[in-house]
């Protein structure tokens, strides 16, 4: 396959998976609309820089190896379920309003949030090794890979990043605040959901190769 039409292929997929409400945009929303839009972009570029950390580790095959670990690679995904089941208690927990004026912030520094909640979810390492090894051409140019780092940081950052704009709106901040206990509520619970779910796919894992 052509480089530049195997780099618009992962462009789409890579989108498309963004485009899923999952904790990357939890995170970036939550920081977006309950501290300032500078939180929120910071939270997305935590996001893009953690996403270029598994990007990296798939294409050096690094993660291959996670999978051969085996129970070293499930002790790294429980915990980072459990960073996500925390980071949702903590969002369930919090008050109402601007976390700013309740000065008792769920995330101390927005950066190193998104980019643990990335980081959280080993298995992304492992998705993307899946869509290489079938959309990578055999003999790649040197150029490609680097192409590939740049095209899906790059992407990532403008996704998040747009979030992050939409949800700091002065329109968006204060239809928060009107409603910003509710919305933690939802928050966390999506947190709490996505954590557990995790422990749960670690659960029957486990039980199947028993």
């Amino acid at each position: 396959m052509d480089p530049i039409a195997t780099l618009m292929h992962l462009s789409a997929i890579h989108i498309l998976m963004a485009m899923l409400p999952g904790p990357n945009t939890v995170v970036v929303s939550y920081c977006s609309a309950s501290i300032s839009r500078r939180s929120g972009l910071t939270a997305a570029l935590g996001v893009a820089s953690a996403s270029l950390v598994w990007l990296t580790l798939s294409l050096g095959g690094i993660s291959i190896l996670l999978m051969q670990a085996g129970d070293l690679f499930r002790l790294a995904r429980f915990g980072g379920a459990l960073y996500l089941v925390y980071v949702g208690v903590k969002m369930l927990r919090s008050r109402g309003g601007s976390l700013e004026a309740s000065g008792r912030p769920v995330y101390r520094s927005p950066f190193l949030a998104g980019a643990l909640t990335t980081l959280s979810n080993p298995k992304s390492a492992i998705f993307w090794t899946s869509v290489f090894s079938v959309v990578l051409p055999s003999a790649a140019p040197g150029w490609f890979y680097m192409a590939v780092l740049a095209l899906i940081g790059t992407q990532s950052l403008m996704w998040y990043g747009g979030i992050a704009l939409v949800f700091s709106t002065p329109f968006s901040r204060k239809q928060y605040a009107r409603i910003s206990t509710v919305l933690n509520r939802i928050a966390g619970a999506f947190m709490v959901f996505f954590g557990v779910k995790m422990i749960d796919d670690l659960r029957r894992e486990i039980v199947t190769h028993v």
